[in-house]
């Protein structure tokens, strides 16, 4: 996929959260290049930078092309939860937003009620809610 995101933050490996668009990219000839293919609230990976740039007139700005990717997304799961290649709905484990590990367990980029693919299994991490281990996964 193709986007277009400022020259400050065009770099491999730097990741953003796509917040939507406004009624100016609606009308924009680079809709389709820029925006259409993204979903409000993923994160997104830039995977490469091109050198070609276009006007926004949304930012009043030049942006650079980049090409990204939907990077695996990593949260905790109930231990017994945590099977290399099963499918899950993700529900996030607790409502405790003070909770240390909150982040680990809540991340951005991913809905309640989506379909996940876990793909790697990570470490344990302790909390107060139980036993629970961090997985790697892939949106279905």
């Amino acid at each position: 996929m193709m986007t277009l995101i400022g020259e400050s933050m065009a770099k491999v490996g730097m990741k953003f959260v796509f917040e939507g668009t406004t009624e100016v990219c609606d009308t924009c000839k680079l809709r389709f290049t820029c925006a259409n293919n993204l979903e409000k609230g993923r994160v997104y990976e830039i995977i490469d930078v091109k050198r070609m740039k276009h006007f926004c007139p949304k930012e009043d700005a030049y942006l650079t092309l980049v090409e990204i990717t939907e990077p695996p997304l990593e949260f905790a799961i109930d231990k017994r939860k945590a099977i290399l290649g099963m499918t899950i709905i993700y529900s996030p484990p607790c409502n405790k937003k003070r909770c240390r590990n909150w982040d680990q367990c809540v991340p951005i980029g991913i809905a309640e009620g989506e379909k996940v693919l876990i793909k790697r299994i990570k470490g344990a991490i302790e909390c107060p809610e139980g036993s629970k281990k961090m997985v790697e996964v892939q949106r279905l």
